[in-house]
């Protein structure tokens, strides 16, 4: 109470962010809150105005040479949604403001949702009744469901109102840490046992031209994600360099030029996973810690970002004002 006093007396001072996006879309359904409607963007990025407005990559540079701006700010954007090129792309242009994407490599050109929403779709769009099992890694995962359906503003991190949303956050959790095969061959069970519509056409990844055209003129720089986004501090050694440095080879076969940042898929980073970055060939990276940038003290392959919500600009402003020093 008494620092908040002290703050509105002599003016709260900005502090650098990294902020982290992953979609601009109006999904049907969104049980990770990783949306935000295009129109919010807008209103995001009208705030943004006021701040200096760098790619994360100046960002660090600016910030290991000194005078990083303590009103700083960096653009994020994790996966590789296509929305990314179509609602994205064009709104940051508009305001002149460049943004920084990782993407998953291993999904490019396949077609297909994520399989975090292809799995929400199912579970959560199913219209009716079921109760049966789904095999993961050759283990059983219970699935039931009745026939309430799942609020739009239902969120995983909350407790689940059903059997439905609890069914869907434990599948979830058993799907995140399996293999990609594993988790493959329970994808396709999946697809046979339930009735949900079919997937807009913007909830798939990017393809390789998408890729390249997102990143032609300048907009968005690239950084790598891993081939099949696994939590890494769950892998062997050399599973986790494999992610590593596969993905940033594919980024730089894409785009004919050089990869330096990576961000750690689910945001789940250890010291193994950070050296095994650094030794991937990478110049730095970004966790999901929420929190603004340190100037002195700092992890370069472990930057805080603060994630955003799907909120109008004056709650974005307070968001922001609320990491203030």
């Amino acid at each position: 109470m008494v620092d908040r006093i002290r703050r509105r007396i002599r003016g709260a001072t900005p502090r650098p962010v990294i902020l982290m996006y992953h979609r601009i879309a109006s999904p049907a359904i969104d049980p990770w809150g990783l949306a935000v409607t295009p129109p919010h963007f807008e209103e995001h990025l009208d705030v943004l105005r006021s701040r200096t407005v760098l790619s994360v990559a100046e960002l660090v540079d600016r910030l290991e040479r000194g005078g990083l701006p303590d009103n700083a700010a960096a653009i994020t954007f994790d996966d590789g949604y296509v929305d990314n090129l179509r609602a994205a792309k064009p709104r940051l242009a508009a305001a002149g403001m460049r943004a920084t994407i990782f993407v998953t490599t291993g999904t490019i050109g396949q077609g297909r949702e994520y399989w975090w929403d292809e799995l929400a779709r199912a579970i959560l769009l199913h219209r009716g009744r079921l109760a049966t099992e789904l095999t993961i890694a050759g283990a059983p995962c219970r699935i039931a469901i009745d026939a309430a359906e799942t609020p739009r503003t239902w969120r995983a991190w909350d407790a689940a109102p059903t059997a439905r949303e609890a069914s869907y956050v434990a599948a979830w959790r058993r799907l995140r840490d399996a293999s990609a095969d594993d988790r493959d061959a329970a994808m396709r069970a999946l697809a046979a046992l339930f009735d949900a519509p079919p997937p807009a056409p913007d909830d798939r990844p990017l393809t390789r031209r998408e890729l390249a055209d997102l990143a032609a003129d300048g907009w968005f720089d690239v950084g790598a994600h891993t081939v099949t986004h696994p939590a890494l501090p769950t892998l062997t050694p050399a599973e986790r360099a494999g992610e590593i440095l596969e993905s940033r080879l594919a980024c730089e076969r894409i785009l004919n030029r050089p990869v330096d940042g990576f961000a750690y898929p689910h945001g789940a980073v250890d010291p193994p996973s950070c050296a095994a970055v650094r030794d991937g060939g990478f110049h730095w990276a970004c966790s999901t810690e929420h929190a603004p940038v340190p100037t002195r003290r700092y992890n370069r392959f472990a930057l805080p970002r603060l994630s955003v919500a799907d909120c109008d600009g004056a709650a974005f402003e307070r968001a922001l004002q609320a990491t203030d020093a």
